[in-house]
């Protein structure tokens, strides 16, 4: 009998371990021409389903920063090793990119550029961060206009640090108007800031934040992404500990404001909680709020009131593992572009959905 009890009792805890493991265990699946599912459900420890649609690498890309998809479906992917552009017209990820721009402080050259965005009639927007400026472009690499210069920018410079490149986030709404994250070079007490432009290039505010000083509206530091809802509240990805990591900014007549602004996503490595500064923020096109996990290699998607929807992860296979994923952009179609640095590469990829009958649905 007590023979029977022992093997009863390895038992369950043999099916314990399986269903624990099934949770942290599920693969990515790629998609070889399956049909995508409408929803799914989330596992047991809050993950969703994902399907791989395309994986961009080689070296041709040695260290991709940022990555926007056009109206059109072209894919640009800024690399801060080669000081360019890639450009991979109507999504065809399989062609030799193209390539925009190069090293240099002229007009349409870059200085390891970062983060890119499109707007509505597809002209490109570069965060040329050692240049300490923005470039619009056209679509086709064209030279149109800058937004700031080294002398607006220097006050967040650290130069006995060895510090002169703060522009770490960007984003442009649907009037042209060009949003600028400036990241201090040290966390406590350097300035941080969000800076916006209007389309002709004129500063229109600028609100900082000092941990250990002065925060003109909310606290933040180190900005690493910012995006920009269709009412012009921004939603900024940043590190500041004890208020949350996304900050929830409306506008009020082109202004910043309070009212109605909010914090979401603490510190840890929880459901819902983010580590150190998640490295990009975007919106999906049921206005939800996807965020780069960085530092736990994951996706999290929220609604806009900060209530988490579902984590998102590639687990098993040793090839597939988000490595410190940063910049994110989402196509129209809802296909999500996620620059997944450690590994060098730039995935597409579909989140499925939770199914309406997970809580977080």
């Amino acid at each position: 009998m007590r023979n029977k009890k022992i093997i009863s009792v390895f038992s369950v805890c043999l099916v314990v371990m399986v269903a624990l493991a099934g949770c942290s265990l599920l693969p990515a699946k790629k998609n070889n021409e399956v049909n995508l599912p409408p929803t799914a459900p989330l596992d047991c420890d809050g993950y969703g389903e994902l399907f791989i649609l395309a994986t961009i690498t080689g070296d041709f890309m040695p260290a991709p920063s940022g990555v926007a998809v056009s109206p059109k479906g072209d894919i640009y992917i800024t690399d801060a090793a080669r000081q360019l552009v890639l450009a991979f017209p109507h999504g065809d990820v399989s062609a030799t990119p193209q390539e925009i721009g190069g090293e240099g402080s002229g007009l349409g050259q870059f200085v390891h550029p970062r983060e890119i965005v499109v707007d509505k009639e597809g002209n490109l927007y570069v965060l040329d961060d050692g240049n300490s400026r923005v470039q619009k472009l056209s679509p086709d690499g064209k030279p149109l206009a800058t937004f700031g210069q080294r002398q607006d920018f220097s006050a967040y410079f650290s130069l006995q640090d060895g510090y002169d490149e703060p522009l770490s986030a960007l984003a442009v709404d649907k009037s042209g108007n060009v949003y600028v994250g400036l990241s201090g070079a040290n966390y406590d007490i350097s300035p941080h800031a969000i800076v916006k432009f209007s389309p002709t290039g004129d500063k229109l505010w600028e609100i900082q934040s000092t941990l250990e000083g002065d925060i003109d509206l909310l606290p933040f530091a180190w900005p690493d992404g910012i995006a920009v809802g269709s009412d012009d509240t921004l939603y900024v990805a940043h590190g500041a500990n004890g208020v949350g990591k996304v900050l929830v900014l409306p506008q009020r007549d082109g202004q910043p404001t309070k009212d109605g602004a909010l914090h979401f996503a603490p510190i840890g490595k929880g459901q819902g909680e983010l580590m150190h500064t998640p490295g990009g923020i975007a919106l999906t096109p049921d206005g939800d709020v996807l965020v780069a996990d960085t530092y736990n290699n994951r996706l999290q998607l929220f609604r806009s009131d900060g209530t988490l929807k579902a984590m998102y992860r590639l687990k098993g296979l040793s090839t597939s593992e988000f490595d410190k994923p940063t910049a994110l952009a989402v196509a129209a179609d809802g296909s999500v572009f996620v620059i997944d640095s450690g590994n060098k590469r730039v995935l597409k990829l579909h989140l499925v959905p939770p199914a309406a009958s997970d809580p977080a649905a």
